[in-house]
């Protein structure tokens, strides 16, 4: 029986889609993707089928034939745990007044923004598997009346209730329409002809609420993505700052060793800058006798990892495989991979910036540490 997660992300070329199959190829989702820009489909599938199982099918989601073969890969990867509807259409930029709108051209929004994403469920809907989860991805222009975005916006809040309608009806299944905020997407520099929108979040900042939404055990409604999972009152958001030397060497050691997601970024005259997200973020404080007993137990003496006063510790699913992807990336090993006295496996390493970096692997799990 196949066991594997499966989700439909409809287009996933680029944007939103992109990021989010991104995000659930690292979580080793199975995934099967759609867009209309084949070149630009089959250049995210091969950076995909890295991480993951990835089917890609070039179309028009407004397209019957084109939905029927979704529904055929659908069942040959075994059904699917979630779908996402993602593809849509803006229309006209800039957006014109309702009086203005061309009929004929808010018929064709519709099509690509209500009926389609209802289509897609009606081509599938045999291959999804029970408590399967519907992300109908939706616009604060459905429930906000933005003058000038009144052919949008309509096709936005039809899609609202047609999702509520969607979850009243099938309540085996998790229906989600989820709002992911402004993006720096080419959709939204569309909407904002000559204006510059580096200030927006990049789509990334929106993937996190989303896997939350296909993951865990929420009722099926109305949410902002970037709000999912966050904590009500408190800190919202624990981050380590760092001023490197090597800006894209550093990149590449946190975000490409690490496989963390960016959840904003920046390249200004004043500078460059990166946000990743590093999941669940603590402080843990340590008195000066318990970190050098910490210096001693990873890397056999006592250096200067107290006297920085800063250092990362990164739990991680692998320490051997983490660290040898620091490694590969730019780090190297202060001391050997030791089995702690308090249950972990860890390894100390240095960064080219001279930060000394914690990774460990929690209890509970079998591997050996190598002999130091």
């Amino acid at each position: 029986m196949n066991t594997e997660r499966t989700a439909l992300i409809t287009g996933a070329s680029r944007g939103l889609g992109l990021a989010l199959a991104k995000g659930l190829s690292a979580r080793r989702w199975q995934l099967i993707i759609d867009a209309r820009d084949a070149r630009a489909l089959e250049a995210a599938r091969r950076e995909l089928a890295q991480h993951t199982s990835v089917t890609a099918i070039a179309g028009d989601v407004t397209d019957a034939a084109h939905r029927r073969a979704l529904s055929v890969a659908a069942r040959a990867a075994g059904g699917l745990n979630a779908v996402v509807n993602n593809a849509g259409a803006l229309g006209p930029s800039p957006q014109p007044a309702l009086l203005d709108y061309p009929l004929d051209v808010l018929a064709d929004v519709l099509l690509a923004n209500v009926i389609a994403p209802l289509g897609v469920l009606q081509a599938v809907r045999d291959q999804l598997k029970p408590n399967a989860r519907i992300i109908n991805i939706t616009s604060d222009a459905g429930v906000e009346p933005y003058a000038g975005w009144g052919g949008y916006g309509s096709t936005k809040a039809a899609l609202e209730q047609l999702s509520a309608i969607l979850a009243a009806e099938n309540p085996a299944w998790r229906v989600y329409w989820a709002d992911p905020g402004d993006m720096r997407t080419q959709m939204h520099q569309d909407a904002f002809p000559g204006e510059d929108i580096s200030d927006r979040p990049l789509p990334e900042a929106s993937v996190p609420g989303l896997i939350e939404l296909l993951e865990g055990d929420y009722k099926s409604g109305r949410y902002k993505a970037r709000e999912v999972g966050q904590p009500q009152r408190g800190v919202n958001e624990t981050r380590v700052v760092l001023t490197v030397r090597d800006f894209e060497a550093a990149r590449k050691l946190y975000q490409d060793g690490l496989g963390l997601l960016v959840r904003d970024a920046w390249d200004r005259p004043d500078g460059k800058g990166v946000v990743l997200s590093a999941g669940r973020a603590t402080i843990e404080l340590l008195d000066q006798a318990d970190a050098a007993f910490t210096e001693r137990t990873e890397t056999g003496k006592l250096g200067d990892g107290i006297g920085a006063g800063v250092r990362l510790a990164v739990n991680v699913a692998d320490t051997q495989a983490a660290s040898a992807a620091m490694q590969l990336h730019g780090a190297h090993a202060v001391g050997p991979l030791v089995h702690t006295p308090w249950g972990h496996f860890n390894q100390r390493l240095r960064t080219p910036d001279g930060l000394q970096v914690t990774v460990f692997q929690e209890r509970g799990v079998e591997l050996e540490p190598e002999v130091a």
